[in-house]
């Protein structure tokens, strides 16, 4: 069977902060742009910053690097802290959503919720899961309905 896909969620920091909002994340942080990583870019970012997205393009060298790095840990086993929520991104084109999914996930101490909230819904539902079992989650899950 083919793996869903998605449409991609759009690198707008607007369009970010409203689809978290969608999902029933208060308004209290908002998403931004960081345009470069020199000391004097950085300087115009609004703080505090609780987590920062990183898109590059994917290359064939990349896919390549990736494949070979994923067969080297295949005979290892790799340990996740239990202090940092990770899913596995089984869904094409949802690399934003996963990423946004991070984002939430590992700063909810800093963030409010909805009472109806779906992706606090989902991060308490999904939460002893293995990385693996969360993206089978999300995969049927309201988080990705609104998506």
């Amino acid at each position: 069977m083919d793996s869903p896909r998605w449409l991609p969620l759009e690198s707008n920091p607007e369009v970010m902060t409203k689809f978290v909002n969608c999902l029933g994340m208060k308004p209290t942080w908002q998403f931004g742009d960081v345009y470069g990583l020199d000391p004097e870019l950085l300087s115009i970012v609004p703080r505090p910053v609780c987590a920062v997205l990183l898109l590059f393009p994917v290359t064939e060298k990349y896919e390549a690097f990736k494949q070979e790095e994923e067969e080297k840990l295949k005979d290892q086993r790799q340990e996740i802290s239990p202090d940092v929520y990770f899913i596995k991104q089984t869904i094409g084109n949802a690399c934003g959503t996963i990423g946004l999914i991070h984002a939430v996930a590992n700063n909810q101490q800093h963030l409010e919720f909805d009472g109806d909230s779906a992706l606090k819904t989902f991060l308490d539902k999904t939460t002893k899961m293995t990385p693996k079992e969360r993206a089978a989650f999300l995969e049927k899950d309201e988080v990705g309905k609104k998506h």
